[in-house]
């Protein structure tokens, strides 16, 4: 089986088994993590987060979103340029600030909202399928996320957000897949 078979069974899977979550265990979870992210003192520490705004059966991460904001940290959410493959930050300053995306995602409207200074990025919660504890990550497919890190300058700390059920012996990694210093699950914080 190649790499790309696999991938993609390993995606289907992992997605059918989170969207059998229990609505009540989702919500239970995501607080958890939540709660993890916030108490994790290199997230904590930084001045501008790059977060995601939950779609689908994703973790909910909107309060710890809230409350980063609350503690005084700048919290930018992603605005997808589907055609370029590209992903462009802006400053977070709340739900009036954000219109429907290409996938049904929220996303910054850039009428409304102010792009960030990506040299100030310090700290990256970032959406996935899959995760290993090697600081492996598996998408959606359209390699946003590799795309944005590999054209800073330097890497931020970086942190993948999911349900334990989502973590996997091993991520099948190409050479331009960036790793992640770490992931979150309801269970903790695990270092890669």
């Amino acid at each position: 089986m190649d790499q790309k078979t696999n991938k993609k069974q390993l995606r289907s899977h992992i997605l059918e088994r989170r969207k059998a979550l229990p609505a009540s265990e989702r919500e239970q979870h995501s607080a958890h993590i939540c709660r993890h992210l916030l108490e994790n003192e290199r997230i904590a520490s930084a001045r501008a987060i790059f977060a995601f705004h939950p779609f689908g059966d994703e973790a909910d991460i909107l309060p710890f979103i809230r409350e980063a904001m609350n503690r005084g940290q700048e919290v930018w959410l992603p605005l997808a340029l589907v055609e370029q493959r590209r992903l462009i930050p802006y400053r977070f300053t709340g739900e009036h600030m954000l219109k429907q995306g290409v996938y049904g995602i929220m996303e910054p409207d850039p009428e409304k909202a102010e792009e960030a200074d990506v040299s100030l990025l310090e700290a990256v919660v970032v959406p996935g399928v899959a995760f290993d504890r090697h600081g492996g990550r598996m998408g959606y497919g359209g390699g946003f996320y590799d795309r944005f890190l590999a054209g800073l300058d330097r890497l931020p700390f970086l942190v993948g957000v999911g349900f334990s059920m989502q973590v996997v012996e091993h991520v099948p990694l190409e050479p331009h897949d960036i790793r992640l210093d770490g992931i979150v699950t309801e269970k903790g914080y695990f270092q890669s």
